[in-house]
């Protein structure tokens, strides 16, 4: 086999396809992976998915990753942005809302896949901070270790996480707790709590521990010893 040929896939970690639009119909979250491979050199592209309705609050807040994130935009109506078809590569730290004129309109949509590759053999880390909506200024930061297992031991089994949703949810909960933090230490603004449904960030959690319980049931079940024959025997009376 020469350097240039592809070669087979990995039958641990066989090749998968996805619609982007029909998956969106069931996605969990306003940020959902497409696909369950989470470890060192795969390729993870998340659907982001907004919507505009009266009333709705999405806040914002900034991310930072040790790796690239390259935006590429789906469709929309009412974006912050031009239309369909744009592709960038954002900052490591950057601001993140909902990239709508008028979140107050439910005509206002907008859908992407935002994709980054894991790192190989180095550290990987992430920062979610949130920022006063008076005066930008940081208020709370939370730091944590993004690296990706070694390959093979992640296998996407039906219980895998991707730790960016589930590490933006415990920042979000622990800022919503500390009524402190959300008081700004610049201008004296008292912040709103940060509106972890509409990012649903709780549903995919929840929805995440039902696949860890339900799958360790499972495993349970198939290394269980055979039932044993009641009073009797078999037969018996």
């Amino acid at each position: 086999m020469s350097e240039r040929t592809i070669p087979k896939p990995d039958p641990d970690r066989p090749p998968l396809k996805a619609n982007v639009y029909w998956f969106l119909q069931t996605a969990t979250t306003a940020l959902a992976p497409l696909f369950p491979y989470f470890d060192e050199g795969s390729i993870v592209p998340c659907v982001a998915t907004f919507r505009g309705a009266a009333g709705k609050r999405y806040g914002r807040f900034q991310h930072f990753n040790t790796v690239d994130e390259v935006f590429v935009l789906l469709g929309g109506a009412g974006q912050l942005t031009r239309g369909a078809g744009l592709v960038r590569v954002g900052p490591k730290l950057h601001m993140v809302q909902a990239p709508l004129q008028d979140p107050d309109d439910p005509n206002t949509m907008g859908v992407s896949v935002i994709t980054q590759r894991q790192s190989i053999g180095k550290e990987q880390r992430e920062e979610v901070r949130f920022v006063c909506e008076k005066c930008d200024r940081r208020l709370f930061m939370m730091e944590y270790d993004a690296t990706p297992p070694k390959r093979g031991s992640s296998k996407g089994e039906g219980a895998t996480v991707f730790r960016t949703i589930m590490e933006s949810f415990e920042a979000a909960t622990r800022f919503n707790d500390d009524e402190a933090a959300r008081k700004c230490k610049h201008c004296g603004h008292q912040n709103a709590p940060f509106p972890i449904e509409s990012w649903a960030w709780n549903v995919y959690a929840s929805q995440a521990e039902v696949a860890r319980r339900g799958l360790a049931a499972m495993e349970a079940a198939r290394t269980a010893p055979p039932p044993q024959p009641g009073p009797g025997g078999p037969g018996g009376h």
